[in-house]
């Protein structure tokens, strides 16, 4: 007897066809209609909610009072949720809030009678290699999934080893249809009269077909006010139903399992299933039907003895090859709607990097924990992280709701770093090494190296401070204030003065109006500041009367970074910039010379959020010979910068039928900064373009001349991702080689011997061209004309009044490039990219007393630059901190670990926070032993006299 195991549920989209908020009405009458089919009809056994707890959430926004008949129907099994907050896109978000998800997901399905055993990632675009670490860190032995898996080269149970060797028994769903064979091979046909995998409608007035008709709400799709949900009972119907769907379902058995999945998206269950399958029951006398849950269909099939489980190591982005198969790896995502990209980045980056760390350290010395003002920052950002929402693929009203929640988490995150970094400050004793009159400042690092770099402070100064000096020249008599920075030891730090002006500035104070305010001189000054890791480091702004020189000696030539003939040079780089925008950049130590470097290249676009395709009479417009105006903007010994204008003279779109780019041309301005500091082993570069144009693909490009590379290497989630470069031959496949790939902060090509890389602010996609010269390509923009309404196929006026996918108006984009010797690990790529995200934090104060030194770590961890951290933040249950640091190499590594915080007790703990063991201390130091690619988590237990 063969045993076909039917699992129903619904793949609910939060934010795609519609907003969250349409969504939510949908959903009501959707969950009303699961819980009384279940509480009402006891044979209908199982139904699954797969769209993470947030669904239940919403649907509890509206009906409260049903919270108890869901916890009572997933405590008895019937229904099942699955353990994440939102399914997010896992290559695009930032690791970290992958496990955020994950914890929240936890909490809140434990709240409701607790959630799925297995791990569930079903519409992720490609699997990155660690999700098997971050499964098992939560108790999670078993996964399910489809895309970036293919069924020619994958057993559909098979084992997955991850980056550090953690394994998944990993089950992948059908090429053909994802999750929803049942619902097309059998529902379709047996239920509606239908072909297989027929997505078409026929008008039947019958069905009482109505929709809106209004100029507001036209484009809505039709409702059926009548419908006869009764099934076509011709024993024919259902044996050719029955048929199709072993045929297609068969190959993919696991001993006499067969698996039948029901879950097609917004899915209503069907009232009468429980009579189908009774029906179907009596076709074939070998073939029972059984509704089943996915966590027994699991167990079941992993007790199987005998089958041969392939192995795959490694991340998973394997393309499909028939045509019309629905699990297409998809991997366009990363480039759609950038804007939110590279919201959703600077979120991430002050959330994780520096508001929870400063938050942890200022815990530990009295200051409360930030944690509800948090925990909705991260609740807001999550939200956002739903595969939909960060992919853009969801209507323009959905994607502009998604604002808020980035603004929200953004603003939430500054002012908790703001506000930590300040009681930080008040504990640290600045009299030892400083002057009473010094203004201090302390410059806080949140990265677990050391860093020392040119950074930009801001001091503003009493108007009374300092010497008042008449110069005397033409009668003029100026106030000018004349002083030095000096470290704790006194010594004078070369700086650079930018601006000098006189404001008013506010002063927030518990006894008195917050409108109070004094006059103020505020100097925008450049220091070449130095931290340590986790740590900071204080300097001073000392005032002084002037040096006079009465004989002005001749010095050596001013060693500035920028000038006028259009090059930036420092110790390691220099850059010579073109007529045309391009520059030259020589790497000084190796003497090597890349040309022609930072032009533009701009294809037409007539894909969708998830494909990217081009028209069939495309042509590409480059900057190259373009007219550039360049401007040295500054010129220091500390830092230089040119400002590079051009304009790319583009189509304005492509056809309705997307055959050809218009013969209408408009403009796209381009304003790039190039910044180079002193001591800096890369180039900073700023973007700013200004987008009118729809239907088109605009990449950044660096010919990098490292000819012998024939793979790219890129941060992916807690590794570095190796990817050939070269083309495949796919042959007559439905998807081909994708050579546009997601990145998290760096990509780099290199042989060995010499690379170069590109570090990225939200930038997701990157290609490696398979030229001579392996140039690397950023995409800036990516905008299509497909769009999530009821209508696929739209007018002309219905396409030009959906704008969001176009990604209309300002854009701006941070990125930077590094030439190197050796490999990513030897050039020490990571440090260098989550150096040139993080910005340093900087408190300016007064001398004071304090029991903490002026420069200090609070955690340390040797092999700097090889062990990285991924979070700093308290405990999910509130007692104590929780440091996550991970091996970024392939061999193990042994981890010293010292603490300046007033910590009581270590343990180790898995990624959800569960006790593993307790750490034995030397003090405020121990060691552990991290394997390649282990990602460690600890939590910090603080004395409570601290």
């Amino acid at each position: 007897m063969k045993k076909v195991h039917l699992i129903s549920g619904t793949h609910w989209d939060r934010e795609w066809r519609h907003t969250a908020e349409q969504s939510k009405l949908r959903l009501v009458d959707l969950m009303d209609n699961i819980i009384d089919l279940l509480e009402t009809k006891p044979e209908y056994k199982y139904f699954c909610v797969d769209g993470g707890t947030i669904v239940i959430e919403d649907y509890l926004s509206i009906r409260p009072e049903n919270k108890q008949r869901i916890i009572d129907l997933v405590k008895s099994k019937r229904m099942f949720i699955v353990n994440w907050y939102t399914l997010p896109e896992t290559n695009t978000v930032a690791p970290e809030s992958l496990v955020r998800n994950l914890l929240l997901g936890h909490k809140t399905a434990a709240e409701l009678g607790g959630g799925m055993k297995s791990g569930y990632t079903a519409t992720s675009y490609g699997q990155p290699s660690q999700l098997p670490q971050l499964y098992n860190g939560f108790g999670i032995t078993d996964a399910i999934f489809y895309r970036g898996t293919n069924k020619h080269v994958l057993t559909p149970l098979f084992t997955w080893r991850g980056a550090d060797g953690s394994v998944l028994d990993t089950l992948r769903t059908f090429d053909e249809v994802t999750r929803t064979n049942w619902f097309f091979y059998v529902h379709g046909p047996a239920v509606l009269g239908k072909g297989e995998k027929d997505l078409t409608y026929t008008y039947d007035k019958a069905q009482l077909p109505v929709h809106m008709a209004d100029m507001k709400s036209y484009e809505k799709a039709f409702t059926l006010l009548h419908e006869d949900f009764d099934y076509i009972h011709d024993k024919k119907v259902q044996e050719r139903a029955l048929s199709r769907l072993l045929n297609q379902a068969e190959p993919y058995a696991i001993g006499d399992h067969i698996l039948a999945l029901n879950m097609e998206d917004n899915d209503e269950p069907y009232r009468y299933l429980p009579e189908l399958v009774k029906d179907l029951n009596n076709i074939f006398p070998d073939i029972q039907i059984e509704q089943d849950s996915m966590d027994d269909y699991m167990a079941a099939i992993k007790s199987v003895k005998g089958y041969k489980k392939a192995v795959h190591d490694g991340e998973l982005r394997y393309t499909t090859m028939e045509y019309n198969n629905f699990n297409a790896l998809l991997g366009a995502t990363h480039s759609s709607r950038i804007k939110i990209k590279l919201l959703n980045d600077d979120c991430e980056n002050n959330l994780i990097n520096i508001a929870e760390p400063l938050a942890s350290y200022a815990s530990a010395y009295g200051k409360e924990y930030p944690r509800k003002n948090l925990d909705r920052a991260w609740e807001a950002l999550l939200k956002c992280h739903a595969h939909d929402s960060i992919c853009g693929a969801a209507v323009d009203r959905a994607h502009e709701d998604m604002l808020y929640n980035f603004s929200l988490a953004k603003t939430v995150a500054e002012e908790c770093s703001n506000r930590s970094a300040i009681a930080l400050f008040s504990h640290i004793n600045t009299r030892a090494n400083f002057k009473a009159d010094d203004h201090t400042l302390t410059v806080f690092n949140t990265l677990p190296f050391a860093r020392k770099e040119v950074t930009e402070v801001v001091f503003d100064t009493p108007k009374t401070s300092g010497a008042a000096v008449d110069i005397g020249v033409d009668g003029a008599a100026s106030g000018g204030d004349f002083y030095d920075i000096v470290d704790e030891k006194g010594n004078i730090v070369p700086f650079t003065e930018l601006t000098r002006d006189d404001i008013s500035i506010g002063v927030e104070r518990e006894l008195d109006t917050k409108a109070i305010k004094f006059n103020a001189n505020r100097k925008h000054i450049l220091i070449q500041a130095e931290a340590p890791q986790n740590g900071y480091k204080t300097y001073a702004l000392r005032f002084r009367e002037p040096n006079l020189a009465l004989h002005p000696q001749i010095t050596d030539n001013r060693k500035l970074i920028a000038r006028d003939g259009g090059t930036l040079e420092n110790e390691y780089l220099k850059a010579e910039i073109n007529s045309d925008g391009t520059f030259d950049l020589t790497d000084k130590r190796s003497g090597r010379v890349m040309k022609k470097m930072m032009y533009y290249a701009d294809n037409g676009e007539v894909g969708s959020a998830h494909i990217s395709n081009e028209p069939k009479r495309n042509f590409t417009c480059t900057s190259l010979g373009a007219h550039a105006t360049v401007t040295m903007t500054e010129s220091n010994e500390l830092r230089g910068a040119f400002k590079i204008e051009l304009t790319l003279d583009l189509p304005a779109a492509a056809s309705l039928n997307g055959e050809y780019r218009s013969r209408e041309r408009k403009k796209l301005p381009i304003t790039t900064v190039l910044t180079l500091e002193k001591g800096a082993e890369y180039l900073k570069v700023h973007t700013t373009l200004v987008n009118e144009i729809r239907d088109h693909k605009l990449t950044v490009n660096f010919p990098s001349g490292v000819t012998a590379a024939d793979y790219a290497d890129c941060e992916s989630a807690w590794d570095v991702a190796h990817r050939t470069i070269k083309w495949r031959d796919h042959k007559d496949n439905f998807e081909g080689f994708v050579p546009y790939q997601p990145m998290q902060n760096f990509v780099d090509v290199s042989d060995g011997k010499t690379g170069f890389a590109v570090l990225t602010k939200g930038l997701r996609e990157y290609e490696i061209a398979d030229d001579e010269l392996r140039t690397v390509k950023i995409t800036l923009i990516r905008t299509q004309r497909a769009y999530m309404t009821a209508n696929s196929k739209m007018t002309e006026d219905e396409c030009d009044k959906y704008t969001g996918q176009h990604s209309f108006g300002k854009l701006e984009y941070e990125y930077a490039l590094c030439p190197h010797d050796g490999d990513w690990q030897s050039a020490e790529l990571l440090a260098k990219a989550y150096a040139h995200k993080v910005p340093l934090k900087a408190v300016q104060g007064v001398v004071m007393d304090g029991e903490l030194p002026d420069m200090a770590s609070f955690i340390t961890v040797d092999n700097e630059k090889k062990v990285f951290v991924s979070a700093i933040k308290q405990a999910e249950n509130g007692d104590g901190t929780i440091v996550r640091i991970w091996n970024s190499t392939e061999k193990p590594l042994k981890a010293n670990v010292g603490t300046i915080l007033p910590v009581e007790s270590v343990e180790r703990v898995r990624l959800d926070e569960t006790h593993i063991a307790d750490v034995a201390t030397n003090g405020n130091k121990f060691s552990l032993e991290l394997g390649a690619h282990k990602i460690e988590t600890l939590r910090f237990k603080f004395r409570h006299d601290a």
